[in-house]
């Protein structure tokens, strides 16, 4: 990453050249790694916005079917000002972190209250003040990003919610924004730049599929996308998805997952779109970039598990055998606490088999812990499977990963990586 601000320094209308924060760039870059690599694909992101009592109740479960993660937009004090069927009181914030933990999920800060700040002290309390108050509320969870809430009124004194570069310099509550956090997503419309340098997406909009009819039609914004090498952030707000809009967002849930499996497309958070590459096959693996077992076992316990490596035109792979117990890594996290990452492999097997991926606290699994079962069907070829976790930004020194199969006879595992995301 080389001057990460010059493009908006030069493109910015003079006198209110945009500025960021430097240390928490830095910080927000060193988490995953530094740019996120797709090898030529185009990738997505999506994002929910609040009312999480829904959200619970309908596309939690949605987003874990198709392993796919969210950057929730949440409110410091939306449990308290979201009430009923649309409101957010379901969802306190220890259970907010704890699914954002295990399901990969990225907190966005999304102000105070969602209501206009027209003084000073109101800026303060929408923006710093909330931000503030969203990390003590979840301190295993980075608050890096912040997502402008449309308020009305005033627009938080007429930054309207930063539809341009200098708008985050030329009034105080861009100022506020970008003294408090490494990024913000803002109104300025077009698809996101893949270019690994998070600034040329500062402010970037989103597509909304709250309309039944705009998410049917989300393939064909990725299709576009993709023609530009660019990436696309989609947007919902789970109080507005009726029956039909439900079945629309599974619809494009499920067409991004089969991209994905096919090799066609990444999904990402919010912030893994910010950082996204796609001139790159280079993306952080704290796993340790192994390339499927083709240097050894390279930190697995392959050998004490009496899992055997086999090599397969051109292709590595570990082998379970009748003597076989979990096969497992333990990664310090270091820098990389608090990244959103997506457990990525591929297995084979011929005569099915049940699998458990885990991910969790080496010293103690109660600290953070989660798990996958998954149903691996008889198969001669190989397929991926996907899990995403954010790594505990507090409390964990070490993560270990374990593949555990609990059921059934051969299986083949190639490739394991533990990827930013």
């Amino acid at each position: 990453m080389t001057g990460p601000g010059s493009a908006h320094a030069a493109e910015s209308p003079a006198p209110f050249p945009f500025v960021y924060n430097q240390t928490l760039l830095e910080a927000f870059i060193a988490r995953r790694g530094g740019a996120i690599g797709t090898a030529g694909r185009a990738a997505v992101a999506f994002r929910c916005d609040h009312h999480l009592n829904r959200f619970k109740a309908e596309l939690l479960p949605l987003h874990r079917k198709y392993a796919i993660p969210v950057t929730i937009a949440a409110m410091s004090q939306m449990t308290a000002v979201e009430k009923g069927p649309g409101g957010s009181e379901l969802m306190p914030f220890p259970l907010l972190q704890k699914s954002a933990l295990e399901n990969g999920f990225e907190i966005a800060n999304h102000s105070a209250t969602h209501r206009d700040a027209a003084s000073d002290l109101r800026l303060t309390e929408e923006i710093v003040e909330s931000h503030w108050s969203l990390a003590r509320s979840l301190p295993k969870l980075p608050i890096e990003l912040f997502v402008p809430p449309g308020v009305g009124g005033t627009n938080y004194r007429g930054f309207d919610g930063g539809a341009s570069w200098s708008s985050f310099q030329k009034h105080l509550a861009g100022r506020l924004i970008t003294q408090q956090h490494a990024l913000s997503t803002g109104y300025m419309p077009g698809y996101w730049s893949m270019t690994g340098q998070p600034l040329l997406n500062m402010g970037r909009s989103h597509i909304r599929i709250d309309d039944a009819a705009v998410a049917w039609r989300g393939k064909d914004f990725v299709k576009a996308a993709r023609r530009q090498h660019k990436g696309v952030c989609f947007m919902y707000h789970p109080s507005a998805l009726d029956a039909a809009g439900l079945a629309a967002v599974e619809n494009l849930f499920a067409w991004c997952a089969a991209e994905r499996d096919a090799g066609r497309l990444d999904i990402l958070t919010v912030g893994g779109l910010m950082l996204a590459r796609i001139d790159s096959p280079s993306r952080h693996d704290l796993l340790g970039g192994d390339e499927g077992f083709r240097n050894g076992w390279n930190g697995w316990n392959g050998s004490s598990a009496k899992w055997s490596l086999r090599a397969e035109q051109g292709g590595y792979y570990a082998r379970r055998g009748a003597a076989s117990t979990a096969l497992s890594k333990d990664c310090p996290l270091g820098a990389y606490a608090g990244s959103t990452r997506q457990l990525r492999m591929s297995v084979r097997s011929g005569t099915g088999v049940r699998l458990k991926l885990e991910v969790f606290d080496v010293e103690s699994p109660a600290r953070f812990s989660t798990a996958r079962t998954f149903t691996v069907r008889g198969s001669a070829a190989f397929s991926p499977l996907h899990q995403y976790v954010t790594l505990p930004m507090t409390g964990t020194q070490a993560v270990r990963v374990r593949l555990t199969p609990v059921s059934g006879g051969e299986l083949l595992v190639q490739a394991p990586q533990l990827l930013a995301a």
